[in-house]
């Protein structure tokens, strides 16, 4: 039972990407012409640069997030008189490092494609009923350790007018943690705004990001099957800077904090 806190914040990764579609034209756009995106030469008819529509990234992401148990059973029978609801929670850091690769189908529509490894280190509170003086005591369990390949699918939506864009990003995430047959699903939504700094190639942006993440955790240890339940907050908020380089290389740094999360994602990637 000790390992069943451990698995659920591999699912929660946040796979940030900045978008511009609204910087000033420069006098002749590079891309006039290109196939991808879609009907791109129309909207740099109307004055608008697009981005190069193939991107290709490497980032990593930290993040410390709490998370509260409770309805655990073992072999499908309940438990909870022995970890009662809401007595049990776990503290848990992950780092990921993962590639990310994205298309624009359309100029405000495009679809990406994840795949990373995370190794999480948990401490583990869990509150154990005590039958002989009818108390409730705690078992800790301090830097238990786990590794997950991530893998997700997503798509992208974007609006922007003058120095000012929007994004709007959804993930699909599927984790598999190694050596327990744990695989976790989530749902990921970071909406941002944003704004670009002149011709400074700087732009900062501010949003927030949804986790819904599967409520339940099963897994097998050994022949014993297991489940929790866990809760945590599903909202946090996000503030970035990213930095354009020479030869459309690209550089960002997002911060992420909500009321049971913490984060911070650097992420170095170039568009074609």
């Amino acid at each position: 039972m000790k390992h069943i806190s451990s698995y659920y914040l591999c699912a929660l990764i946040c796979a940030i990407s900045f978008t511009v579609i609204a910087a000033p034209a420069p006098e002749i756009d590079e891309d006039y012409g290109r196939t991808l995106p879609f009907f791109g030469d129309r909207v740099r008819d109307m004055g608008i640069t697009l981005p190069k529509p193939i991107g290709i990234s490497l980032f990593t992401h930290q993040q410390e997030d709490l998370m509260h148990l409770g309805d655990f059973k073992v072999d499908g029978e309940s438990v909870n008189d022995l970890l009662p609801n809401g007595e049990s929670q776990t503290t848990n850091m992950t780092s990921i490092v993962a590639l990310r690769g994205d298309v624009w189908i359309l100029p405000f529509w495009g679809v990406n494609a994840m795949i990373g490894k995370a190794v999480t280190s948990s401490n583990i509170s869990l509150g154990l009923a005590d039958f002989q003086n009818g108390n409730l005591s705690k078992l800790e369990v301090n830097g238990l350790a786990t590794t997950s390949t991530i893998t997700a699918l997503g798509t992208s939506l974007a609006f922007g007018h003058r120095n000012m864009f929007a994004t709007v990003d959804a993930q699909y995430i599927q984790t598999s943690v190694s050596g327990v047959g744990v695989s976790l699903d989530a749902l990921v939504i970071t909406p941002l705004l944003g704004l670009n700094i002149g011709e400074t190639g700087w732009r900062v942006v501010i949003g927030g990001q949804y986790q819904d993440y599967q409520k339940k955790l099963r897994g097998d240890l050994g022949d014993i099957k297991f489940s929790a339940t866990q809760t945590s907050s599903r909202w946090s908020t996000m503030v970035g800077m990213q930095k354009e380089f020479v030869d459309n290389w690209e550089a960002s740094v997002m911060m992420q904090d909500g009321k049971t999360r913490q984060g911070v994602t650097f992420m170095l990637g170039k568009r074609f």
